[in-house]
């Protein structure tokens, strides 16, 4: 198999995208190599881009993106509907697809693996996504399964919504909405994770904590024809300076934690290693977040002065999309407000007929002073 040297985060997601592959060829066993070891394989639990790529290869949901794109398509369900008012949503499951363990996957492993996801005791990371479903916030707090989540046969889905959203499908495609069994979760208990059982392309077949987990063919895999790999290993503990030099050696096909940035001229600068990387896009969403309820930021007279003053320079200000301005309603006593004025904290001294229109858009109104 050709050795591919990754620069994105997104490495072993790629590797599996058939929008890279020129001929897909049937067979053989890829290698992966990871610094760290694997967290978790519980879709419901998993948040990061290592181990999303292998839960991916593990489980599926009803919707899918279509490989490389941010475009929706049906997964586990055949097709979808839904009501005019954006409220109701009516999935169809494909038949005759099975999880790894042998068993029928119905609608009501899809309720089940929903409430799993919701419900506290599971302690998903993913939990808001369902924010938008009736009955969430009961949910939320144990007080029973989600009330707009139902099961009317065993190839259909109803979701009832407390408010129209239109990142439900996308939620429906992320994998904390992926199918799990009831009867293996179950059994496996708190070790679920390492225990995984899905209807996805492959399934675990061997896992040796700090050292390596073997994923294997899916023989009852609902697509035809795919996966094209007999498996796959994914070895940890490797930093990725000798993992790529595996890779160049020919003993792996993808380091996984990419090029190190020590390398990366020296490797790029070379036209034979060069044609063998594969650069992907990456959404992210980058923040910064303060702790408001702990000293210092709980003095709202000499902290938040103080961050807002820093924002006050030069540098800030010529790097916003708008420049400073008056506004046609502003006093003579106003100083002219940026359109970034959320930024504003709740404690400025600004008179309201300062603030811009587009502040009364967002929704988020501080204090104010005549």
């Amino acid at each position: 198999m050709k050795k591919l040297a990754l620069s994105t985060a997104l490495a072993l997601l790629t590797s599996f995208s058939p929008a890279l592959a020129q001929e897909p060829v049937a067979g053989g066993n890829m290698i992966v190599t990871y610094k760290d070891d694997v967290a978790t394989l519980d879709p419901a639990i998993g948040y990061d881009w290592q181990n999303w790529s292998m839960i991916k290869s593990l489980f599926d949901g009803l919707m899918d993106y279509e490989p490389g794109t941010t475009n929706l398509r049906p997964g586990l369900a055949e097709s979808y509907e839904f009501t005019e008012d954006g409220l109701t949503y009516t999935f169809k499951l494909r038949a005759g697809m099975k999880f790894h363990n042998g068993r029928e996957l119905t609608a009501e492993d899809v309720v089940y693996s929903i409430n799993r996801a919701v419900d506290p005791a599971t302690q998903s990371p993913g939990q808001g996504f369902f924010g938008m479903i009736e009955g969430f916030d009961a949910a939320a707090e144990g007080k029973g399964p989600l009330s707009g989540v139902s099961a009317p046969d065993a190839q259909t889905v109803v979701f009832k919504l407390s408010r129209p959203d239109a990142t439900f499908l996308h939620v429906m495609a992320l994998n904390f909405s992926f199918i799990v069994p009831k009867e293996a979760v179950e059994e496996a208990g708190a070790d679920f994770g390492k225990k995984p059982v899905g209807t996805g392309a492959f399934k675990l077949a061997e896992w040796s904590l700090g050292q390596r987990l073997v994923f294997e063919k899916n023989p009852d895999y609902w697509i035809a024809g795919v996966p094209y790999l007999d498996s796959f290993t994914v070895e940890v503990g490797q930093e990725p300076v000798v993992a790529l030099l595996r890779a160049q050696n020919g003993e792996v096909d993808i380091p996984g934690d990419g090029i190190p940035p020590a390398k990366f001229v020296e490797v790029m600068g070379d036209p034979a290693q060069a044609a063998l990387v594969v650069e992907g896009g990456q959404l992210h969403t980058g923040y910064v977040t303060m702790n408001v309820t702990a000293a210092p930021s709980t003095s709202p007279r000499s902290v938040r002065p103080s961050i807002w003053r820093s924002t006050r320079t030069a540098s800030f200000r010529s790097s916003t999309a708008a420049p400073f301005r008056r506004t046609s309603r502003c006093r003579p006593r106003c100083r002219a407000i940026p359109r970034i004025t959320r930024a504003i904290p709740t404690t400025s001294r600004v008179p309201r007929s300062c603030w811009p229109m587009p502040v009364w858009a967002t929704g988020s109104r501080p204090s104010f002073t005549s």
